[in-house]
């Protein structure tokens, strides 16, 4: 038996985004998406986990639990409906949160931004337009103007890299479904602005605050040269990491391995199709979503996660050693991590497998501030609808009722001592 003990300021919680749990969500580009002929989406999301309505109860389970973090989000749609309207009483919802777990000793982890973004944004064309950048930045102003002072922790946008390939580069996964390069590479660039904009904003309004973009950041096959794997590479993921370099921390948010296919005809036509830039534009997105489907490449057999992605909870060393590589200077910030699988003991051997990679790192270089597990509840995975249970709390989808799995009460043990044994 090996006893693991973390130091006493290090951060372990749990995380959550608005809409894949507070339900009763209308008007954003989410769900116009999942609602139209021929959706791509499992399923709607309706009422996710009342997660907006249960909120003193799931709070409470977080502080009976000993889980001493929560990372949430805020809904741009709920806050600001309309272009140029604000709704108080949405934006005291979210202080009063923030209030409800300061007084518990719970450390709130505040998104400005996961996943979603209101629909009065479609006639500008969403994230393809720097009015949205705009925009953002002044959604983010003005909850600085109402947000506690004692909130340190902020993240401005959540995989920038997901969401902007996901929507601007395909139509087969998020909204607003284009399936264009150019315009993929303009609304990576918004992003990036909204986000270097908003953390100026957020520093000046509380000068204690701590904020940072989180990033997906897989684990890669580094023997793999191919100009698939670069191209992939730099524009789902690096592109975004690197526009962090004034970030206080890095937020890492890592699940598996990426690869691609070995297939020498594939990569062949993926590389023709690169090289020209009017094929590059139109042809490759469509040869992506075509052939690539959601995981890229993963082998027969190989274990995998309910996800589907490759069973590698390595892959948080080999970003630790990325990152750290990088901004050498920078804290290190888990956001999320987790997996989806219907074997409690399989989430405790998944998380146990990364802390200890995490304890061993921060023997060394003693950068990783924080561990969030995704997620605190089983909740709406976008496109994949409700079956991906990531919780460490089980919703009944009739009842709502919470029951936390043996993962939980594992975890806040976790949480509220700074270690664990194995």
């Amino acid at each position: 038996m090996t006893d693991y003990k973390f130091s006493k300021d290090f951060i372990f919680g749990t995380a959550v985004a608005s809409y894949q749990v507070e339900g009763g969500i209308y008007n954003n580009d989410w769900t116009h998406w999942e609602n139209k002929v021929n959706t791509v989406c499992a399923e709607p999301c309706n009422e996710a986990c009342k997660h907006y309505e249960y909120l003193e109860e799931d709070i409470n389970l977080l502080d009976k639990l000993g889980i001493k973090a929560f990372r949430f989000s805020m809904e741009w749609s709920r806050i600001q409906p309309e272009e140029n309207k604000f709704n108080e009483a949405e934006i005291q919802y979210y202080v009063e949160k923030a209030k409800q777990l300061l007084s518990k000793n719970i450390t709130p982890i505040i998104t400005f931004h996961h996943f979603t973004s209101p629909d009065w944004l479609a006639k500008y064309g969403y994230w393809a337009s720097s009015k949205t950048t705009d925009a953002f930045v002044e959604y983010v102003s003005k909850m600085m103007d109402h947000l506690p002072s004692e909130v340190v922790y902020y993240n401005t946008i959540n995989e920038p890299g997901i969401f902007s390939m996901f929507g601007y580069f395909s139509k087969a996964k998020f909204p607003p479904g284009i399936r264009n390069e150019k315009i993929f590479i303009s609304a990576s660039e918004n992003i990036i602005n909204a986000h270097k904009q908003s953390l100026e904003v957020i520093k000046n309004k509380n000068s204690n605050a701590k904020v940072g973009m989180t990033h997906a950041l897989h684990e890669w096959d580094d023997k793999d040269k191919s100009v698939f794997n670069q191209y992939l590479k730099y524009h789902l993921e690096d592109k975004f990491f690197f526009a962090s370099d004034e970030d206080d921390f890095i937020g890492l948010q890592t699940y598996s391995i990426k690869r691609t296919s070995p297939s020498l005809i594939y990569r062949s036509v993926a590389a023709f199709l690169i090289k020209i830039p009017f094929l590059r534009n139109r042809i490759f997105p469509l040869f992506l979503d075509t052939f690539s489907g959601r995981n890229d490449y993963v082998a027969k057999s190989a274990r995998k996660t309910k996800m589907g992605y490759e069973y590698r909870p390595e892959a948080i060393k080999y970003n630790l050693h990325r990152i750290h590589e990088k901004f050498s200077d920078k804290d290190i910030f888990i956001t999320e991590n987790g997996i989806a699988t219907d074997n409690d003991d399989e989430r405790i051997e998944f998380v146990k497998d990364v802390l200890k990679d995490v304890h061993e790192y921060n023997q060394g270089s003693g950068k990783v501030i924080g561990y969030l597990y995704w997620s605190l509840l089983d909740n709406f995975e976008w496109d994949l609808g409700y079956n991906m249970n990531f919780g460490l709390v089980e919703i009944d989808r009739d009842t709502f009722a919470r029951k936390p799995h043996q993962s939980a009460h594992w975890f806040g043990k976790v949480s509220r001592t700074n270690s664990f044994t194995d």
